[in-house]
């Protein structure tokens, strides 16, 4: 390609990149103005409505054809694998507008499938990451307990009682009695959760031991059922009431289950899933959407009554990502942790199945607790990808790092 030919191709990417951006604001902007920033019916106001969702499309389009121009994926591949490497290219912009029309429309969308299919999208997304399972991962399980068995044991031990201390110190202490109690029981459910397949996401970006990351995460889920429901009562029984047998029975319905039929498809048909696996992560992105869509509009309600609860939750949510990160990078040094394991490990502790909590908590603990897995679902990404990789990336490869408790540098097996 000539220089001017380059020149042309980046200034229509710049282009199409404002359109897309002005249009996504745009639409915004305008509902907001109109439902006076607390949202409204999707027929209170028809003219504003197809305004904003029209913005919205012209938006979409415009960045599908950005990526497109970019040449980030071969011009004569097919549409549906263009259309997956959008979705995950633009994932922030899908979610954050999903999450906004939960919020702009909330009282159609709370009436909508959308709202209510809520634990389907999840049983969904995590059908998907069982297709992404296959014989060779059960394998890599079996083959390296020790590596994997720390970081999952890391996993359930300390975020459980960092989410437990930060919900203590933030809401409980600060906030009126019910309210205190209802985000708290969100925060804790969410140190109870599994990681999901955002955490493979990120130490794919980050370059960790992405292998290490996708036995953990399948592990973790697969714990969930036994583990989660047995430590909400224990941590979370004084704050709320919990019914860990009708929680136990609807971890194995809406995770045990899809996993383990999605796995057994994936590795019966090979090829036919090995063809496929580009749409699996844009899959799981849209079906977190809708049940961010959903959640949100069930949480709206209760949060424009009490609006300065942000004051107090948007600075908890932080805190915990960033106790969470924290704890999965350095306390796997103790233990002799590779650099890349170490990354992988870090994101399979500091990160949750916000789809799986927000189910949950919508079932169980009520909108406050919704909410709390809404705003940290999207504070863990933020500060994934924007604080936490960029520092990976700045230091130094290692093959061992950390030392044990005998003072002496130890080196983990990596998996693989």
């Amino acid at each position: 390609m000539t220089a001017a030919a380059q020149r042309s191709t980046l200034e229509k990417d710049r282009v199409l990149k404002y359109v897309c951006n002005a249009c996504a604001f745009l639409g915004i902007l305008i509902a907001l103005v109109a439902s006076r920033f607390v949202g409204m019916s999707a027929s209170a106001m028809p003219a504003v409505t197809v305004a904003t969702v029209g913005l919205w499309v012209i938006a979409l389009v415009a960045g599908y054809f950005a990526f497109v121009n970019s040449k980030k994926v071969s011009p004569a591949a097919p549409v549906w694998l263009k259309l997956s490497g959008f979705v995950g290219a633009y994932s922030s912009l899908l979610l954050t507008l999903m999450i906004l029309t939960g919020y702009l429309f909330y009282p159609t969308i709370e009436k909508s499938f959308v709202a209510k299919w809520n634990p389907y999208w999840l049983m969904l997304s995590l059908f998907v990451m069982g297709l992404a399972i296959d014989f060779e991962d059960w394998k890599r399980i079996v083959r390296n307990p020790k590596v994997i068995g720390l970081s999952v044991l890391i996993r359930w031990v300390c975020m459980p009682l960092a989410a437990f201390a930060v919900a203590y110190l933030v809401f409980v202490t600060l906030l009126p009695g019910p309210i205190g109690n209802s985000l708290a029981v969100g925060m804790i459910l969410l140190g109870t959760s599994p990681t999901g397949t955002t955490s493979n996401a990120l130490t794919m970006i980050a370059k960790g031991d992405l292998a290490l990351s996708v036995s953990v995460t399948t592990v973790n889920t697969l714990l969930a059922p036994f583990l989660l429901p047995v430590l909400m009562q224990f941590l979370a029984g004084s704050m709320a009431p919990v019914n860990p047998g009708a929680m136990f029975i609807d971890l194995v319905r809406m995770v045990i289950i899809p996993v383990a039929l999605g796995s057994i498809l994936g590795s019966v048909f090979v090829k036919q899933c090995t063809r496929m696996r580009p749409t699996f992560a844009p899959l799981a992105i849209i079906f977190l959407g809708l049940i961010m869509m959903g959640s949100m509009s069930k949480g709206t309600g209760t949060l424009l009554k009490q609006l300065y609860i942000l004051l107090y939750l948007v600075p908890g949510c932080v805190l915990f990502a960033i106790v969470g990160y924290s704890i999965g990078y350095y306390v796997p040094g103790f233990f002799g942790f590779t650099k890349k394991q170490r990354i992988a490990a870090c994101f399979e502790v500091g990160v949750a199945n916000a789809g799986l909590t927000m189910t949950l908590a919508g079932k169980y603990f009520g909108p406050l607790a919704v909410l709390v897995s809404i705003l940290f679902g999207k504070v863990m990404v933020i500060i994934g990808s924007v604080v936490i990789v960029p520092l990976f990336g700045d230091k130094e490869e290692a093959t061992g790092v950390g030392t044990g408790l005998t003072g002496k540098r130890k080196k983990v097996t990596s998996v693989k």
